[in-house]
């Protein structure tokens, strides 16, 4: 066991970094049931809703039992306050695809090519932003090790930076993308355009979520 092992006992890093991995299970369900969407593929998303929600449930079942270990715990590394703080923008991350997908379910949308690039465009930025966060996660064992400071300490700041940076792209991608949904608006049903409208909030808070998720982190470096 290391040294930190040594003096705090099992790192609560693991069990937040198995929570993540369920979390991505989740994002990237989503991601397929996206890709029913521009293909054009309706009758797959039902499928894909109930498969994002099983694996959301699961995610919950890994947070409750993190939970009740963190009760448990009378030395860490860090506060238990900062452990749940991360814990619970993960789980909201993963609530996050569960939304998108119920989203997708309420009725077939069309998906007119006039803003199917930027769509796109914004779906990755958003997913980009996702790995980013989810890579600083990963990452949190050798920043314990490292006692919070020196080049991982460096590292984690750049990864934080480069997630801050993708949620502004896909700020800037979803001011586009919302204009071209209005000008559409004559085009579509009232039901189609709140839907479009709707599904582009939700999946923009998953890069808000990342980034918040990575700065939740950088102030726990600045508490050390």
């Amino acid at each position: 066991m290391s040294t930190i092992g040594k003096l705090f006992g099992r790192s609560p890093f693991s069990q937040i970094q198995q929570h993540m991995c369920q979390v991505g299970k989740c994002i990237e369900k989503m991601c397929e049931a996206l890709d029913a969407l521009q293909d054009g593929e309706p009758e797959k998303l039902d499928m894909f809703a109930t498969e994002v929600s099983q694996l959301e449930h699961q995610a919950d079942q890994i947070k409750t039992d993190v939970r009740n270990r963190l009760l448990r715990r009378f030395f860490m590394p860090i506060d238990r306050s900062d452990v749940l703080e991360i814990l619970s923008l993960q789980d909201s991350i993963a609530d996050t695809a569960e939304d998108v997908c119920v989203v997708l379910t309420m009725k077939p949308l069309p998906f007119p090519d006039e803003f199917r690039e930027d769509f796109v465009t914004f779906r990755e930025l958003n997913i980009k932003a996702f790995h980013i966060v989810a890579d600083i996660i990963n990452e949190l064992d050798e920043l314990i090790e490292s006692g919070f400071g020196g080049a991982e300490a460096e590292k984690i700041r750049r990864m934080a930076h480069d997630a801050a940076f993708a949620e502004h792209q896909c700020d800037l991608v979803q001011i586009q993308l919302l204009k071209k949904i209005y000008a559409l608006d004559t085009q579509m049903t009232v039901g189609e355009f709140h839907l479009w409208m709707r599904m582009t909030r939700v999946l923009g808070r998953i890069s808000n979520l990342a980034e918040n998720l990575a700065a939740r982190v950088l102030k726990t470096l600045s508490l050390k």
